[in-house]
């Protein structure tokens, strides 16, 4: 029997234009956008997605791809992702499970085959929730953890992620702080020891209607006098329409 499609609505599109380092001669750098549309296949809703990416092919869409639930009841909800990347000739296909608060999720492309294998829950402890996302990255024969809390009400955000490495016993992490200030701004700092590396970006929602700016700074810290000179600005624009 074939499926009827039917376009339901358009959903919200976005693009964003990006800049070279700020501090020698801003010029563009990239520009990036998607359309999104919501389907019917017969009874099923999915979501179609393209996306554009200059610098990954500037000629076409670097990818498409459709999302939906294939199954959404009240003890469990599997959803899928299914992506094609133009650029690369790849297609990607991620599968998540939600039952009762944990969220398992499996990655496979053509490339790399099964890419990885995640869970996703919340864990009280105390008054505090936190939320946990251990992952195994397959290809890369890496154990990953992600663990996240929210702070005072809310406003604040401590974030970590520890990778191991099983083939050459190498260990790596990142720790992350964000603060919301409120009315559309916030900022994030991510501090990586392994590259001696900091990264900072400021968001503001309210310097121009309808529109996302992010400032984002990215500097070296290790040891050397010329960090300010190494240190590299860029800005960012986003809206939807």
């Amino acid at each position: 029997m074939a499926l009827a499609v039917a376009a339901l609505s358009a959903l919200a599109n976005s693009a964003e234009i990006s800049s070279t380092d700020l501090r020698h001669g801003a010029a563009f750098d990239n520009i990036k956008a998607t359309w999104n549309q919501a389907l019917k296949f017969g009874k099923r809703e999915t979501n179609l997605k393209a996306g554009y990416d200059y610098s990954a092919n500037r000629d076409f869409l670097k990818e498409v791809s459709l999302s939906g639930d294939m199954m959404d009841g009240d003890d469990m909800r599997v959803s899928y992702d299914v992506s094609h990347d133009f650029a690369a000739s790849n297609t990607n296909v991620k599968l998540t499970a939600n039952a009762k608060g944990t969220k398992l999720g499996a990655e496979y492309d053509r490339a790399e085959g099964l890419k990885e294998v995640s869970l996703d829950r919340d864990v009280d402890i105390g008054d505090q929730s936190l939320n946990v996302q251990p992952s195994w990255l397959v290809a890369a024969h890496t154990a990953r953890i992600k663990l996240m809390s929210k702070l005072g009400g809310g406003k604040d955000q401590l974030s970590a992620q520890f990778d191991y490495d099983t083939s050459d016993k190498a260990a790596s992490y990142e720790i992350g702080y964000g603060h919301d200030f409120g009315e559309g701004r916030d900022v994030s700092a991510t501090v990586k020891p392994n590259k001696h590396e900091l990264e900072v970006d400021y968001v503001d929602n309210k310097f121009e209607s309808g529109a996302t700016w992010t400032a984002s700074a990215s500097m070296p810290y290790d040891g050397d006098s010329k960090m300010l000179d190494a240190t590299k600005l860029t800005l960012k624009r986003s809206w939807k329409w």
